[in-house]
């Protein structure tokens, strides 16, 4: 898998692309990584945003939909994210720190997701929750 795919099928163009790559890619889990630099959009003193981090969780969902309809011969049009459901920031990621994201999907319907994430520096948990999504995906004619 080409691990930089990912930005040719998602809706979002620099500097709004909030993740660097992506590590693993399943029908099921999803997980990319990025490092918090300074000067990037969303970015201060003490690390990336609290908002920010949650797009950088709902970017990996985004990108894992859209390599899912490219496996489907579809397009990922445009994506939104929909709800968040029991979710905890444990702090902020600091500057020079990597942060690695885990997504699991729960159920997938008529365009509909529903994702369990995790982010985590080194191991330790910074943020987690139920994500839920819709995309909207133009497939190939046949």
């Amino acid at each position: 898998m080409d691990a930089d795919l990912f930005k040719q099928l998602i809706p979002h163009r620099p500097p709004m692309v909030l993740i660097d790559t992506v590590t693993e890619y399943g029908p099921v889990r999803i997980c990319a990584r990025r490092t918090v630099r300074e000067g990037e959009p969303f970015v201060g003193p003490d690390g990336l945003e609290d908002a920010a981090l949650l797009e950088v969780i709902a970017q990996t969902i985004a990108a894992g939909d859209a390599l899912y309809a490219r496996s489907k011969n579809g397009k990922v049009l445009r994506g939104y994210l929909t709800g968040l459901t029991g979710v905890k920031i444990h702090r902020r990621a600091a500057l020079g720190e990597v942060i690695d994201v885990q997504a699991d999907c729960l159920k997938r319907m008529d365009g509909m997701g529903l994702f369990d994430a995790r982010a985590e520096v080194a191991g330790e948990p910074i943020a987690e929750g139920r994500f839920k999504l819709f995309v909207d995906i133009e497939y190939a004619k046949p």
